[in-house]
């Protein structure tokens, strides 16, 4: 990160509120807020959180920092605006006094609201707020990239950067990086192919374990060729030899890869040609080598990422213990939650079936069903020979007791088999049922 080395110090200024301060050439002193703002149904919280924050940025104004804020403040600016300025009166009320604070201080707002349908994660009266999408980033597929396309993300890069070797020279190590990345970047959003994902999103496997996986694959899809070709010699061709100089290409940055996993380095053909003589077995047997010693590589390094993951998942356990017990919960009893969503409903009548579409028939609906179907109505049985067999003999008055299980009632507690010896200095009253 080009910014790692301007930071200066950071600051917890609750479980709610972080602060980060950067500072820059030209004693420019940046600090950046993190906060999040528990929703309305957290009053007390909520309100001290919003009165810290006003507080920090009082202070931080008369420090002389510039400062920013970012996070979740379970807030709707944008219906606010109308308030402020339409109605000062009701703006400046105390439930409103961080926006009040925010705009009456001319802070601006950088974060534009996405209109996207493709992006927004809920929907109400069919707007879409600022709180209602999820930020979403662009990851790029490196593994499906053809040499086409790397050579068209060299020249459009080599295109961008525009800039005189004398004016790069001349810059800090610091903008020659960050020019250098932007122009990467655009020439890669340009051509390179990619997808978009949400902040959340995390690689499954690690990059080196996902690259070995290929690499293991592609040895089969190898073998497997030169098998059928064992299999049927006559099907030979020129096609052969041209995927086999591109094939070879591959075997060698393999080998040179993982050199320190082979006991052996064979050395490959350079034509299938020389290959046809002993049916292509000798090339199959180097092969089958390779495959093996990448396979036993690829189970360990499998085995490795099982056990760091089993090892930070646990991590993640211990701290939600401390910092968020519903979490802990969760992943202590393994409960995932799952819903579904109903969005219509079909009524089953013999002489008038009806379909609600409608959200709010469908809602009625849902609740009539739940409230007169599913419960299993009963009624208390009148005596209890209506009872079945096997509960009525259950339930059947005994016609003696005998009185001699009450003799060891008002027998001392044993002072001895573990017992404390204080037990038996308490009053037992016993309970006698008429």
């Amino acid at each position: 990160n080009s910014l790692a080395s301007h930071v200066q110090d950071f600051k917890s200024h609750s479980s709610h509120l972080l602060s980060v301060d950067l500072y820059f050439k030209g004693n420019i002193k940046l600090r950046v807020f993190v906060i999040y703002i528990p929703p309305p149904a957290e009053g007390v919280l909520r309100s001290d959180t919003i009165d810290l924050l006003i507080q920090q940025l009082i202070l931080t104004k008369q420090a002389g920092f510039y400062h920013a804020i970012c996070g979740d403040f379970n807030m709707h600016l944008d219906k606010y605006y109308p308030i402020y300025f339409n109605q000062p009166q009701i703006a400046s009320k105390h439930i409103h006094r961080l926006f009040f604070h925010l705009l009456s201080q001319r802070y601006e707002d950088y974060t534009p609201i996405n209109l996207s349908n493709s992006l927004g994660t809920f929907h109400r009266n069919d707007q879409i707020t600022r709180v209602d999408y999820r930020q979403t980033r662009r990851v790029f597929k490196f593994d499906s990239v053809t040499d086409i396309q790397w050579t068209e993300f060299a020249n459009k890069a080599d295109a961008l950067c525009d800039v005189l070797p004398s004016t790069f020279s001349s810059w800090h190590i610091n903008q020659m990086c960050e020019y250098l990345q932007s122009q990467i970047l655009k020439s890669a959003n340009a051509t390179l192919p990619s997808s978009t994902v949400g902040n959340n999103y995390t690689p499954k496997v690690p990059k080196d374990l996902e690259i070995l996986t290929q690499h293991y694959r592609f040895l089969n899809h190898l073998m497997h060729s030169i098998r059928l070709l064992r299999k049927y010699p006559l099907t030979y061709s020129a096609a052969h030899e041209h995927k086999w100089s591109i094939h070879l290409h591959r075997l060698q940055n393999i080998l040179q890869l993982y050199k320190k996993v082979f006991t052996f380095i064979p050395t490959l053909p350079l034509s299938l040609s020389s290959c046809r003589q002993d049916n292509f077995k000798s090339l199959l047997d180097d092969l089958s080598n390779i495959s093996k010693s990448l396979r036993e590589f690829h189970l360990l390094q499998e085995k490795e990422f099982q056990d760091s993951s089993i090892c930070a998942h646990l991590d993640d356990r211990n701290n939600n213990f401390e910092t968020d017990v519903s979490s802990f919960i969760d992943s202590t009893l393994s409960r995932t939650r799952r819903h579904i969503t109903l969005d219509r409903v079909f009524i089953d009548h013999p002489t008038q079936p009806q379909l609600l579409t409608d959200p709010k028939d469908v809602d009625d609906a849902v609740i009539n069903h739940f409230q007169n179907f599913v419960p299993i109505k009963s009624t208390p049985p009148i005596s209890i020979d209506t009872l079945p067999d096997r509960w009525s003999s259950a339930y059947q008055p005994m016609d003696d007791v005998s009185s001699s299980i009450y003799d060891s009632l008002m027998n001392p507690l044993p002072s001895t088999n573990g017992y404390p010896p204080f037990l038996p200095l308490l009053t037992v009253k016993p309970l006698v049922l008429p």
